[in-house]
């Protein structure tokens, strides 16, 4: 009996050692075979979608913080952004102002939101847009940009014709893509304020804001009427390039508040003045090279003082 039990173990031990690998083998086919299929949906050139620009991360919390200012822009192919609306208190609206904030802050930045407040008691609707951090890549594209010869300049070490890097024409589509994507952003604003029928937009930049704001002037609609640069970083470019700039930008007269605790006033108002714009205006203004919430005050009077009638 026990002769016979032992070799009925034995047989099912091989039946097993047999039928394991088998069915491991079912498995790793039907793995391969779900594999290929997915890969098979899936067009190996199919454009793999980046976005460049997304909503800031505190931009939930402020529109359950300020419901009652809480605006959501739908830019063309690119996420949502919160913008906050304070209106005119006056009876008849001066126009309309679009804020952007430096990189970093938020639409509610201290000094985002004392202008926001004094320019609407002021008689003008007020909206401000919050700005994100660079990323990494970004930061890497900007200065691959940094580091290419300025407008009009040759290497005249290069005699035979060069090879576009690869890494290079990747930074310049990064660059690119992320301005279209500010852009669109500023756009959904302008025209969420025409659709109100406000007749004029100023946009405003703060720092990095700023050549954002003068990046988007050839291309903004006609109701841009107006720009303001509050301590305008153009992230090393050249003054002949920020001028070119501002030429192309459709006549759009511009004020540049400075900071007058700089080492020394910005290269571009000499280069400005060189080239005769005349629709450019600098002005000094008492308040650190970062100004803040406490600056409001004082930036929100020149920005008045500049938008009011003769």
């Amino acid at each position: 009996m026990s002769a016979a039990l032992h070799r009925t173990g034995a047989i099912l031990a091989a039946l097993l050692l047999t039928v394991c690998p088998l069915a491991a083998a079912q498995d790793q086919v039907a793995d391969d075979e779900a594999a290929a299929a997915g890969e098979a949906e899936t067009p190996v050139d199919a454009p793999v979608q980046r976005v460049f620009i997304r909503s800031a991360a505190d931009s939930g919390a402020l529109a359950q913080q300020y419901p009652h200012l809480a605006v959501w822009l739908e830019p063309e192919d690119a996420p949502r952004v919160l913008g906050l609306v304070e209106r005119e208190t006056t009876a008849r609206p001066s126009g309309a102002l679009l804020i952007l904030a430096g990189e970093g802050q938020s639409a509610n930045d201290g000094l985002l939101e004392g202008l926001r407040s004094r320019l609407s008691k002021a008689g003008w609707a007020v909206m401000t847009l919050g700005l994100e951090q660079p990323s990494p890549s970004l930061q890497i594209a900007r200065e691959r940009r940094a580091s290419e010869p300025a407008s009009g300049e040759e290497d005249t070490e290069a005699v035979e014709p060069v090879m576009i890097d690869v890494n290079d024409q990747a930074a310049r589509d990064l660059l690119e893509a992320h301005r279209e994507a500010l852009d669109g952003r500023l756009a959904a604003a302008v025209a969420w304020f025409t659709e109100r029928e406000y007749q004029q937009v100023v946009l405003v930049g703060v720092g990095r804001g700023a050549d954002d704001v003068r990046a988007f002037l050839p291309e903004a609609p006609a109701a841009v009427r107006r720009a303001a640069w509050i301590a305008a970083d153009f992230g090393g470019q050249s003054p002949a390039d920020i001028v070119g700039a501002a030429e192309d930008g459709q006549g759009v007269p511009v004020l540049d508040l400075y900071s007058s605790r700089g080492a020394s006033p910005p290269a571009r108002l000499a280069a400005f003045r060189r080239s005769g714009v005349r629709s450019y205006e600098a002005q000094a203004v008492p308040v650190p090279e970062r100004p803040a919430g406490r600056d409001a005050g004082i930036i929100a009077n020149r920005l008045l003082g500049w938008l009011s009638p003769d």
